[in-house]
């Protein structure tokens, strides 16, 4: 009897033992679990990067419509991104895996936050150009044109098929531009191998085609927009360039170089899989010629990119200061080709009696850029018919003068959109004078009754073609000094501020 209690005793004894020991392992197992989640979830956050801005603003298409595929919302850049676009859920998450002290609950919604910047952020919604911007394992494959996001949404692939040239409303220029298609690579899908890593410098893909070769389209389309876009690195970003006009990269090369302290690479036919942490395709555009602060990444306006033009080519006058006893000097484009001024030695003569030292100059096709840009910056004043001469203003001093003559055809805004509000964002004096009838050289081919006189709309309302071939192409003009002479003493009177007292 004694003996069975003793084995009865052991027994419970024994199960105590087991109950104990099997409790002590499933806890040992739990935490074990949870701490490998937890490695695995600070080794994902430690390989992500932190991007800065999108820049996407969400704005409505021509049409009214939103044409936007992703949200335009910004990366985390400090300046109140939307993080739920970024990480949707990220708070839910958080709330199911671990109720615990607000440290904690921090760390791990930033380790959320962390894995969800590797992100295709697409704006397709702005009337002048689309851009995706990348961040995270992105690698670009010039020979198929293709750039991919590597384990950006686990389970979801998408693919967007861009043209990076920032002239999105003129079907005629985008043409010929070639796509570019930016998609994104679920975890575990096949991926191209990186054959060059980069991961330490952003890259900018964009497109050199369309209208550039044209002085105008070449600013307007090209630098302003890459000034835009690329400007807040401060020259670390690499551009991927997609062109066959490797004249144009060399004719502006101390621009890009102010912009790139790197090697540019050209997209088309490279047989690299080059892999960067953070990727732009496509330029951001603002507005003819010229920059929305308020909507560029640090601030920057046309009087720094004003600035930065004059950095490149090494130009001194930054206000067109002169001394009592000194003329301003104006330049006075004269036009070889079409909208030429006939009667230009009597402006050059008027010019100079309202008090200016006259210029006659204008780039030609053998003309060396930098050396064009100085006879510029020497001036205080620019004198021309509407034209791509007139974006030379970009390297006028900050405060200088800018007279466009504008030719007979109701082509003030048109001309009013290419050269006043950007001039005058880049802090100089614009003023214009729109040619009347008898000025017009069209009077020698059309009766004062024809609709080219009478109404102009309706040649407008023909399309641009014909209203070019009209007002553009074949209109010379011949300036009524007296009605003129006015406009070049309002610019002199202008320029007296800058006058150094002796």
């Amino acid at each position: 009897m004694a003996m069975k209690k003793r084995m009865e005793a052991s027994k419970l004894a024994l199960r105590w033992l087991l109950g104990i020991s099997l409790g002590a392992l499933t806890c040992f197992l739990a935490i074990s679990v949870f701490a490998v989640d937890r490695q695995l979830s600070l080794f994902y956050g430690a390989w992500t990067s932190p991007p800065t801005s999108s820049g996407g603003d969400g704005r409505e298409g021509a049409d009214g419509s939103t044409q936007g595929v992703a949200t335009a919302a910004q990366l985390e850049d400090g300046g109140g991104g939307d993080r739920e676009a970024i990480s949707p859920g990220a708070d839910s998450v958080f709330q199911s895996n671990e109720k615990s002290t607000p440290e904690k609950g921090n760390a791990a919604k930033q380790q959320l936050e962390q894995k969800g910047r590797e992100k295709i952020i697409c704006d397709l919604s702005d009337r002048r150009t689309d851009v995706c911007e990348m961040a995270g394992d992105v690698r670009i494959h010039g020979d198929s044109s293709a750039i991919v996001v590597v384990g950006s949404e686990a389970g979801e692939e998408k693919a967007w098929r861009i043209k990076p040239y920032a002239r999105k409303f003129d079907g005629s220029a985008m043409q010929h531009i070639k796509e570019v298609t930016v998609r994104s690579s679920s975890i575990g899908a096949v991926a191209p191998a990186c054959t060059v890593n980069q991961t330490s410098v952003p890259a900018v893909v964009f497109t050199i085609g369309g209208y550039v070769g044209n002085y105008y389209h070449d600013y307007t389309d090209v630098l302003i927009p890459l000034f835009i876009t690329a400007r807040q690195f401060d020259g670390d970003v690499q551009f991927v360039v997609s062109t066959n006009r490797f004249w144009w990269v060399d004719k502006y090369r101390s621009i890009l170089k102010q912009l790139s302290r790197h090697e540019i690479v050209y997209l088309d036919g490279d047989k690299e899989v080059r892999c960067h942490r953070r990727v732009i395709v496509g330029l951001r555009s603002h507005k003819p010629m010229s920059i929305d602060p308020a909507r560029t990444p640090g601030g920057y306006s046309m009087l720094d990119f004003t600035k930065l033009m004059r950095a490149a080519y090494g130009l001194e006058r930054d206000r067109p200061a002169r001394r009592a006893a000194e003329k301003p000097r104006l330049l006075l484009i004269p036009r070889k080709g079409t909208r030429r001024l006939t009667n230009l030695e009597e402006v050059a003569r008027a010019a100079e009696e309202a008090g200016f030292e006259v210029v006659l100059a204008e780039a030609g096709m053998s003309t060396r850029l930098a050396d064009f840009v100085r006879v510029v910056n020497s001036c205080d004043a620019m004198l021309g018919v509407h034209g791509a001469g007139l974006t030379n203003f970009v390297y006028l001093p900050t405060g200088a003068a800018v007279v466009q003559i504008i030719p007979f055809g109701k082509l003030e805004n048109i001309s009013r959109s290419c050269f006043m509000g950007s001039s005058e964002d880049a802090g100089l004096r614009y003023l214009d004078y729109s040619v009347g009838a008898g000025e017009s050289s069209l009077s020698e081919k059309y009766p004062r009754d024809d609709p080219v006189f009478t109404d102009p709309k309706s040649i407008h309302r023909l399309g641009w073609k014909k209203m070019g071939e009209v007002y553009l192409d074949h209109q010379d003009v011949k300036i009524d000094v007296s009605r003129f002479r006015p406009l070049l003493l309002e610019a002199r009177e202008h320029l007296r501020r800058y006058i150094i007292e002796e």
